[in-house]
């Protein structure tokens, strides 16, 4: 049984220490780009309706006085998510929280608590590599034509603002990300140029190492995007419209962690579970960027 015991939670045990240092990930990324919904008490799936677009051939010109005849129908396809849950669980022995000079159940209950959140995001992220709309490709570097690609497919689309744009570490920082693009700092023979930068993009992206907008996009990263799809060093980024992709929410809520004592191990088990179901609700609002990253 993996247990946090002495054996293992020996990081601050009979120690005068100083700050922990806790390894988190980035998480809490897709949940506010998202539509969220929770299902009522009683229930766990939530259902979200896909209207069909009308076309504008549909409005006619007809005559003063003249019935219209013809009949539009407005249809909607139901995309349902049900809540599944989604469980991490960790024991802690009683001699391993009162040997430990820091709050250990403190830490391990925020660890526990961003793993869940994680996950969250890389189940919402693994939605982005279903959209049939696409840009870039395997084995091609990320281009700003790209961007204005997705955002072309987009509009056309009808896909109602504000658009997102999240891209995995290596397609934001990396050698073929979007920083790059922003910058050239090449060496012409044998005396290197300055760095030129593309304009107020170039020097936000040089003063704070991020940029929080391009291309009418707002700019978003995740560590759960998979760099390496196929083995073939290409990370799995998308755009998409908040209409894209629902969240269905648990009707109690979408964290818990809790506590149970088990005092013929001595330990207590701490258990953090998230309660969603994801699904894609509007293909068309969303587009898959497929980029080389290695």
């Amino acid at each position: 049984m993996a247990e946090t015991d002495t054996g293992v939670a020996a990081g601050g045990l009979g120690k005068t220490i100083g700050d922990a240092t806790l390894a988190f990930n980035h998480s809490n990324v897709m949940f506010p780009l998202v539509t969220a919904q929770q299902a009522v008490k009683g229930a766990i799936t939530v259902q979200f309706p896909d209207y069909s677009r009308v076309a504008s051939s549909a409005a006619a010109a007809t005559a003063d006085g003249v019935d219209q005849g013809t009949v539009t129908s407005i249809t909607t396809a139901a995309r349902s998510a049900t809540v599944s849950e989604h469980v991490i669980r960790a024991d802690v022995s009683d001699l391993a929280r009162m040997g430990n000079s820091e709050d250990l159940t403190g830490n391990i209950g925020d660890i526990m608590g961003n793993a869940v959140s994680a996950k969250l995001d890389a189940d919402l992220t693994a939605l982005g590599v279903a959209f049939s709309q696409t840009e870039c490709g395997a084995g091609n570097a990320l281009a700003l034509s790209h961007v204005f690609g997705a955002m072309r497919q987009l509009r056309a689309a009808g896909a109602p603002f504000p658009y997102n744009l999240v891209l995995s570490p290596k397609q934001v920082w990396g050698p073929k990300g979007i920083i790059s693009l922003l910058h050239d700092d090449a060496v012409t023979g044998s005396n290197a140029k300055p760095m030129s930068l593309m304009g107020s993009k170039g020097e936000e992206a040089m003063n704070v190492g991020m940029i929080g907008s391009i291309a009418g996009f707002n700019v978003y990263w995740s560590d759960q995007i998979d760099e390496d799809i196929g083995s073939g060093g290409d990370a799995a980024g998308f755009a998409f419209s908040k209409g894209a992709i629902g969240l269905a929410v648990g009707p109690e809520g979408l964290f818990r962690i809790e506590t149970e004592r088990n005092a013929s191990f001595r330990t207590t088990e701490y258990v953090a579970t998230g309660f969603w179901g994801e699904v894609e609700i509007k293909d068309s609002f969303g587009v898959y960027i497929l980029s080389d990253v290695s």
